[in-house]
């Protein structure tokens, strides 16, 4: 079976992932990048898109959702039932209050114009719930902090993290945006460690495929003992 591929892009340098699995089927992880660049490579690998898996409902991780999910229809596209609201009707309104707040909205291109006459992401067909394992071989970790619906992704097999913005190297999800708190993120990143440390990650944003040994001990210093 193929790797994971990364793909880097969107306004914020988000990591979009496709994910092979059996039967030469895939699943995307945090669509940010174009949804055309997502579907050449998804073609070149020869793979199948069956789904599209989101670890938080932040806008940075899902601005190509829409168009992706017009290439493929099929796809399922799932998020934790906490963060469901960054889905569905008006779903672009809720996300632009929020950027709003940062000071970031400017930049991104769907926040222009006249998008308030069609605000609406696509909904949600199932949810990502904690303990079940996705096509018998990624286990849904729920691991609040960012964001109150954030999930990783275990492959237990092939020591596999897929973190999301809960765990980045040598660092970790802010906790200052709605559904933000610093105690649930120190819970969540404790049980991350306690996983082998050997397992590889691959998160959110900017370097993926290091160790969760290589991160644990700048992450304790920094946050766990805060």
């Amino acid at each position: 079976m193929k790797d994971i591929f990364c793909l880097t892009g969107g306004v914020l340098g988000t990591n979009t992932y496709i994910v092979p699995l059996a039967n030469n089927e895939c699943f995307v992880v945090d669509p940010a990048v174009d949804a055309e660049r997502i579907a050449e490579k998804i073609a070149s690998a020869g793979l199948r898109l069956t789904a599209i898996l989101l670890t938080h409902g932040h806008y940075d991780h899902m601005e190509s959702l829409q168009e992706l999910s017009l290439l493929y229809p099929q796809a399922k596209i799932a998020i934790h039932s906490e963060d469901v609201k960054s889905l569905g009707k008006d779903a672009l309104l809720r996300h632009y209050a929020e950027f709003a707040s940062t000071g970031l909205v400017q930049l991104y291109a769907a926040f222009q114009g006249d998008f308030e006459k069609k605000p609406h992401l696509p909904e949600a067909d199932f949810f990502l719930k904690e303990g079940e394992v996705f096509e018998n071989e990624w286990l849904v970790l729920h691991t609040p902090g960012h964001t109150r619906g954030c999930i990783c992704l275990y492959n237990e097999k092939k020591k596999q993290l897929l973190s999301g913005d809960t765990l980045f190297y040598m660092g970790w999800g802010r906790t200052d945006l709605e559904g933000g708190d610093q105690r649930a993120l120190q819970t969540s990143l404790k049980r991350l460690f306690d996983l082998p440390s050997e397992t590889k990650v691959f998160p959110g944003h900017e370097q993926y495929g290091f160790s969760l040994a290589e991160t644990n001990a700048s992450v304790t210093r920094g946050f766990l003992t805060i």
